[in-house]
C-alpha cells in the first residue's frame, strides 16, 4: 500500500494516454464538446442552441457569439502486471507492485481500472477512489507463479486477442522484465489491431544487467537448474542481456508503443515508492492536471 505522502503527490497528477475515446466519461479531451469546462468561442451558426448564445459579448459586440466546452472522454486502463519467479530477483517483484498501486491510484479518479495477471485472472473493473483498498489487496495477494517458465509473450498476446476493448479507448500498461525466448512482435501485433495505446514497463534489477564476475553458480529461478560459470561467461551474458534489452525496446518502439525501462535501486519500500513515482513523471506516464 502506498503511503499517505505519495498518495497527496499523485493527487496533482493524471495518465497521460492518446486512448481519448468518444464516449462520456469523467477525463477531459481537447476538442470541443458539452460539458462543464469552457473551451472557446466560435461565431453563432444557424442550429445553434440558444442557451450557448454568450448574451454579455452580444451586448459588447452586437455580434452573436456561441460558447463551446470541452469534450468529456474517458478510457479504460489495463493493467498487466507480471509475477513469475524470474520478479523475485533484486526485489524487482516488489517493484512491480508498487508501480501498480500508484497507476491504480491515479486512473481510478479518471478511468475505470482494472488489474491482470498473466496466469488470466483479473481484479473488478473498477471506477473510484472509493475501491481503490479492494484492487490494491488483489495487486498485494498476486501470487508468484512458479514450476517452470511463464511464456510472457503469449499471455500479452492472449490478452489483447481475448478482452472487449471500445476501440481507441483502451490504455494498457504492461509491468514486466519481458524475459521470455519468444519474439516479441506477435504480440505487438496483436495490440495494434486492438487500437490499443500501450506502455512497457520493463522492469529489471542491477543484478539482471550486470552480476558480478567471477566463478559463479547460476540458478534458473523459473526452472531451478543449475549452471558453473566463469568471468568470461559473465561477461558474454552481460552483453547478451544488454542485446536484449535493445531489441525489445526497438521492437517495441517500431510498433507504435512506449518502451521504459526501469532498474531497481531502492532497498526498502518507501525508496522503491519514491524512486516508482519519479520515474513515472520523468518518462511522461503521469502529467501534471
Amino acid at each position: 500500500m502506498i503511503s499517505p505522502r505519495s498518495r497527496a503527490l499523485l493527487d496533482r497528477y493524471a495518465l497521460a494516454s492518446k486512448a481519448l475515446s468518444s464516449y462520456s466519461g469523467e477525463r477531459l479531451a481537447t476538442e470541443a464538446g458539452q460539458s462543464v469546462e469552457f473551451h472557446d468561442f466560435r461565431p453563432y451558426q444557424n442550429g445553434d442552441e440558444l442557451r450557448y448564445v454568450d448574451w454579455r459579448v452580444y451586448a459588447r459586440t452586437g455580434r452573436l457569439y456561441t460558447r463551446l466546452f470541452q469534450a468529456e472522454r474517458t478510457i479504460d486502463l489495463h493493467i498487466l502486471l507480471y509475477t513469475s519467479s524470474s520478479m523475485g530477483l533484486g526485489r524487482k517483484a516488489r517493484y512491480a507492485r508498487l508501480l501498480a498501486e500508484l497507476l491504480s491510484y491515479v486512473a481510478q479518479r479518471d478511468a475505470r481500472s482494472q488489474i491482470h495477471l498473466f496466469d488470466g485472472s483479473q481484479s473488478q473493473p473498477l471506477h473510484g477512489r472509493a475501491s481503490i483498498s479492494d484492487t490494491w489487496q488483489f495487486i498485494e495477494e498476486a501470487p508468484v507463479m512458479r514450476g517452470g517458465p511463464v511464456a510472457v509473450i503469449e499471455a500479452l498476446k492472449s490478452f489483447a486477442l481475448g478482452m472487449e476493448f471500445r476501440r481507441g479507448a483502451a490504455l494498457v500498461l504492461v509491468i514486466s522484465d519481458l524475459f521470455d525466448e519468444a519474439p516479441l512482435q506477435p504480440a505487438l501485433a496483436a495490440f495494434r489491431a486492438r487500437s490499443l495505446d500501450a506502455s512497457f514497463l520493463q522492469v529489471v534489477a542491477r543484478e539482471d544487467l550486470s552480476p558480478a564476475e567471477g566463478q559463479l553458480e547460476v540458478v534458473d529461478v523459473e526452472t531451478g537448474d543449475k549452471l558453473f560459470v566463469g568471468p568470461d561467461e559473465v561477461r558474454a551474458y552481460q552483453q547478451a542481456v544488454q542485446g536484449f534489452v535493445r531489441r525489445t525496446r526497438a521492437a517495441i518502439l517500431q510498433a507504435g508503443f512506449r518502451h521504459t525501462l526501469l532498474p531497481v535501486s531502492g532497498q526498502h519500500d518507501e525508496g522503491l515508492e519514491q524512486q516508482a513515482f519519479a520515474e513515472l513523471v520523468r518518462e511522461g506516464i503521469l502529467q501534471k492536471r
